[in-house]
């Protein structure tokens, strides 16, 4: 379910494709408990929506990177950011902290989503 797409996507998403589309009789839990292990594995990558859901997908790389997040379909573009690496442990050696880990999120619109209406745009238009 995950490989069908290069979206990120909540579990609830997940959980709603499988059983739909699949048919397949399988609890929320369930679902959670399958991501976790994928993130653990490092076969899935995790990213967090502006309301701070946390998004999943497959990973596609091994390297640490940033993602810019589409608001409302959940595409991402990848990208490395060395200045803001270095800092971040330049800024941890300097105070002596350790073990310094960051979270550095970009949302925006994508350009398919940009020329399509939102539900809200459409529902405002119709009055």
């Amino acid at each position: 379910m995950l490989g069908s797409s290069e979206n990120f996507r909540s579990a609830q998403q997940i959980h709603r494709e499988l059983r739909q589309h699949r048919s397949l009789p399988i609890g929320l839990t369930t679902v959670y408990r399958i991501l976790r292990s994928l993130v653990d594995d490092e076969i899935a990558e995790t990213q967090r929506a502006e309301e701070g859901e946390v998004l999943y997908r497959l990973r596609t790389t091994s390297e640490h990177r940033h993602y810019l997040v589409c608001r409302r379909c959940g595409r991402a573009v990848g990208f490395t950011a060395p200045a803001f690496e270095e800092h971040t442990s330049q800024l941890g050696r300097r105070s002596e902290y350790t073990d310094v880990t960051h979270y550095f999120d970009l949302y925006g619109v994508c350009p398919r989503c940009r020329d399509t209406p939102s539900d809200t745009e459409s529902a405002i238009a119709l009055n």
